[in-house]
């Protein structure tokens, strides 16, 4: 048994030798720094389209809804939080994205660029999910509660649920956040091996990755859903009323058609009737 186990150990380190041959230390330890160039430049450049279409275009967003009073409604002022949280996941993201695709290490940002990297991308993502689901909920009150819609339907209404909004979701952020950090690679002597930095997950939470996904996924979804199906079942009731008001309005007017035809035939009837005595007379 010993001498098998030691036949093992014997043809493992063969082959990490012949593996390694020819490799940095890094690269031995972590893999190529980055993958195949026939990868890398289509995704560079599909990266890149994504950075500048998106950065333009939620800028002229924000900056069109700001510069238009007529353009200050609810309803814009949660597209110009969705703008907002676009665009600090494409600033604050994208570029990193960009460089790790030619570079996977070392991470040269260093340690708080690494957190706040975890923390904005994160923090975009639940202000993103949480503005859907209030201008979901603003759209289902004002088709389905008309009323009730005058008297929350106002703009600082929506600025508090905005701000809310971010505050909910940059703490919520929080614990993802603390869980990033530079690990590194060690060599024989327990050293750290700074050229295989990398940003990732160093102090993970247990079940964290579960509670986001359920409080910032599944639940956002199905009230999505659920108030859409709402709304769509309340329009669906409104168009049959509007249809079967317009079917009763067409049978009125029918009706009325034919009394006044009716009218009319009388009045002939009497006309002729009237002459036909005085020709007679």
């Amino acid at each position: 048994m010993e001498e098998e186990y030691v036949l093992d150990s014997y043809n493992y380190t063969d082959y990490n030798f012949t593996y390694c041959l020819n490799m940095t230390m890094e690269e031995c330890r972590l893999g190529p720094q980055r993958d195949p160039l026939s990868t890398v430049i289509p995704m560079t450049l599909v990266y890149s389209l994504i950075l500048m279409t998106g950065v333009i275009g939620n800028i002229c967003t924000c900056i069109v809804i700001a510069r238009n009073r007529y353009m200050h409604t609810a309803t814009n002022y949660y597209l110009f939080s969705l703008a907002i949280s676009d665009l600090l996941l494409l600033i604050l993201g994208l570029p990193q994205e960009l460089y790790q695709l030619w570079y996977r290490y070392p991470y040269i940002f260093g340690e708080p660029f690494c957190i706040l990297r975890g923390l904005t991308s994160e923090m975009s993502t639940n202000a993103s999910i949480l503005t859907i689901t209030a201008f979901t909920v603003e759209r289902y009150v004002a088709i389905c509660h008309p009323f009730r819609a005058q008297t929350m339907s106002h703009l600082p209404r929506a600025v508090k649920t905005i701000l809310c909004i971010w505050l909910i979701a940059a703490l919520c952020a929080l614990p993802t956040a603390l869980q990033f950090g530079i690990r590194y690679e060690l060599d024989e002597n327990g050293q750290r091996l700074w050229k295989t930095a990398l940003c990732g997950i160093i102090n993970p939470f247990p079940h964290i990755f579960e509670i986001s996904t359920g409080l910032f996924f599944a639940l956002p979804i199905v009230v999505i859903s659920v108030l859409y199906i709402l709304i769509g079942i309340r329009l669906r009731q409104v168009s049959i009323g509007n249809h079967k008001e317009s079917i009763n309005d067409c049978n009125h007017l029918s009706k009325q058609k034919m009394n006044s035809r009716k009218a009319v035939v009388k009045m002939l009837m009497i006309n002729i009737a009237y002459k036909c005595e005085t020709n007679r007379v």
